[in-house]
């Protein structure tokens, strides 16, 4: 069998090849019941959700606000010209009056909320399905469309901007239509231009990973949201014939990209929740493109287990959007079930509709390079093996699954927004929400929320100094600098650091890695002798090598962070997580002048419909919410815990905290279990 694979740089190679091991063993997975019949439908019960809100001009109308807004139109035309394309001929008259009037506001300068960048993959993609069912149309639509001048009709060019740091998602997702606009002989100028966007702006933001690095390019801010939406655009590109200057580099960073988001999706199919955006349906369905993708490419490469894989990524994404299905066909947008007209959990850009109909026309790009024929789903990385991965760049997140469950960790301490400790745990068969599904944050930034106050909560270590005040690690440390919700932090500001470690079988840490102190912002370097290069370098993968041959056949994660900064009363802090199939062990290690240690347990409350019921004794906590059921329990016979009855924003819904609290002590542990609720 050939192998569709990463490059020998991928950082997370061996980890990579160890679970198409595991996977090529254990067979075939369960069918899941995702056709691409079934997958149309979705669409399709989105779109016509929507067709009712078309006016006479062909725009799609916000009801929640009256007006057109954003991309909503074009996303519509994509996404029902695909589905014109499979034989719903009804919606040929519907799909053909939005790309009309699409079109028409590019070319006019009129695009809703001044968001042109994003119609012409989208206007593009519904012309090529849609000019053979109305070809005198088509005639009138080319014409237009190759009206379009790209530096002077949109919105972020050199041309407009003149500012590197602005060549953003927005610059990326442009050009791909373009390339398509250019590919259909509807564009004079060759691909050089976009060569040089591409080299010049987009490549830099890559890292190892294959992660796309957005914001500023000396302080990206890094949303795993636009991160898959950016490769997304960019896999379209290609996907539709790109083969310019830079093609070759752009296809490794794509490819290592999507190896890196099948090894961090999580068993319900959510891409890691970081940043502006995240938990918002149109992540997943730009996933589900990108997974769908790489599904074929890896069949005609002659790699079953690999196209098996992406495959049930794909599907799994699928799902995920689903499970937010209203009954009038719309989707709840973010991940809660309060009304749209609430907007909790949306940022200030987020529009119901138009979010609805960019996931819908991700999801039809999916439906395009989806495939019935051939593929024999594989398990997904979270569903077999156990591994624990730690991004690169700007980043800052660990992830650790063992078969069916998976915890996403933050390591930013200097990032309001993005607070540090253990953020997520979801598990198959669970509720998304219940682990809880995401954090909370010190600022907003963009988001907003129709209840509960701002306030930093995740897993995390608590201590109380000798002045009597308790503090905790969510709280973070301040940047030194004023809290730009644009730009990213660099990990260093501040004077804060994490060292992570990996465990051997036998206990042992090693697999040592150092953040923070040695981080360089994109474009920079970090300079080193050849000599202190190669011994370094042969001294990780001596550790590596040991670690991972020791770890081959075990069946939990062992892994710990050292935390280090201007953390009051304290010199470091070290968090360890055994992690097994059945339970979660934690132990905080505080080395400090302090008077009780402590630890942070946030608690699902409410999702904005269903409210959990918790639960506590002096020795744990527990939440019971929609059949399951999370319960936190200290080892510690001294332990006290307190419950705060203060109802805490988050994207999901609202949370509530309880603390863990030992005196006189250096040490605390504590034990997480999930399961259904048979009470």
């Amino acid at each position: 069998m050939s192998r569709y694979t990463a490059t020998a740089t991928y950082p997370w190679k061996n980890e990579l090849e160890r679970y198409r091991t595991l996977a090529a063993e254990a067979g075939s997975a369960p069918a899941d019941g995702w056709s691409r019949e079934r997958k149309l439908a979705l669409v399709k019960q989105i779109v016509c959700a929507y067709t009712k809100y078309q006016d006479n001009n062909g725009a799609i109308i916000d009801p929640y606000s009256g007006i057109e807004r954003y991309y909503s139109t074009p996303a519509y035309a994509m996404a029902a010209a695909v589905l014109v394309d499979v034989g719903h001929m009804e919606l040929l008259d519907s799909a053909s009056a939005a790309l009309s009037h699409s079109i028409d506001a590019v070319v006019s300068g009129s695009a809703p909320d001044n968001h042109p960048d994003f119609f012409p993959v989208l206007m593009m993609r519904a012309y090529m399905l849609l000019r053979s069912h109305r070809p005198d149309q088509a005639s009138i639509w080319a014409e237009a469309l190759r009206t379009i001048d790209p530096e002077n009709d949109y919105v972020f060019t050199m041309s407009k901007m003149n500012n590197a740091n602005r060549m953003i998602n927005w610059n990326a997702i442009m050009i791909s239509g373009e390339y398509l606009r250019w590919s259909e002989h509807l564009a004079s100028e060759d691909t050089t231009w976009m060569d040089r966007y591409l080299e010049a702006y987009h490549l830099p933001r890559f890292t190892p990973l294959g992660l796309y690095q957005d914001g500023p390019l000396d302080r990206p801010n890094c949303p795993f949201s636009y991160d898959i939406a950016t490769r997304y655009h960019l896999e379209v590109m290609l996907d539709g014939g790109y083969e310019g200057a830079v093609a070759d580099a752009l296809r490794e960073k794509l490819n290592h990209g999507a190896f890196s988001s099948l090894l961090m999706l999580s068993p319900l199919g959510e891409i890691p929740p970081r940043g502006r955006s995240s938990q918002h349906q149109w992540n997943e369905a730009a996933a589900a493109y990108v997974c769908s993708v790489h599904a074929k490419l890896a069949m005609q490469a002659g790699d079953s287990v690999m196209a098996g894989a992406f495959a049930r990524a794909a599907n799994r994404c699928f799902e995920a959007v689903e499970r937010w299905l209203m009954p009038d066909g719309r989707l709840k947008i973010v991940r809660n079930e309060y009304a749209p007209e609430k907007r909790h959990g949306y940022e200030v850009y987020t529009n119901h509709t138009c979010y609805n109909l960019w996931t819908a026309a991700a999801l039809a790009h999916a439906c395009l390079r989806a495939s019935d024929e051939g593929i024999v789903l594989a398990y997904l990385p979270s569903e077999i093996g156990n591994r624990v991965l730690q991004t690169d760049g700007w980043f800052e997140t660990v992830l650790a699954s063992v078969p069916g469950q998976q915890l996403v960790l933050h390591t930013a301490l200097n990032d309001p927004y993005t607070i540090p400790g253990l953020v997520r745990v979801q598990q198959a068969g669970l509720p998304g929400l219940i682990g809880p599904s995401a954090a909370s944050h010190v600022q907003a930034g963009f988001t907003e929320f129709a209840e509960g106050v701002v306030q930093p909560l995740s897993y995390c270590p608590a201590w109380k100094t000798t002045d009597g005040v308790w503090h905790s690690l969510a709280e973070g440390i301040p940047s030194g600098s004023e809290y730009d919700r644009d730009a990213g932090i660099d990990p260093a500001n501040g004077g804060g650091s994490i060292i992570f470690k990996m465990a051997t079988r036998t206990g042992e840490i090693t697999a040592e890695n150092k953040l923070h102190k040695t981080v360089s912002a994109v474009g920079t370097d970090i300079v080193e002798s050849i000599a202190e290069h190669d011994t370094r370098k042969a001294s990780e993968q001596t550790k590596r090598e040991t670690a991972e041959k020791a770890m081959l056949n075990t069946t939990e994660n062992d892994f710990e962070i050292t935390w280090t900064g201007p953390l009051p009363g304290m010199r470091s802090i070290i968090t360890r997580y055994v992690q097994r199939a059945d339970e979660l062990v934690v132990t905080y290690i505080f080395e400090g002048e302090m008077e009780a240690v402590g630890a942070v347990i946030p608690l699902m409350f409410s999702d904005g419909r269903e409210q959990a019921v918790i639960t506590y004794t002096e020795q744990s906590v527990r939440t019971a919410y929609l059949g399951a059921y999370v319960e936190s329990t200290v080892q510690d016979a001294k332990a006290v815990i307190q419950l705060n009855p203060q109802e805490v924003a988050s994207r999901n819904g609202l949370l509530k905290q309880a603390r863990m609290e030992v005196y006189d002590a250096q040490q605390l542990t504590f034990t997480i279990r999930l399961g259904r609720d048979l009470t």
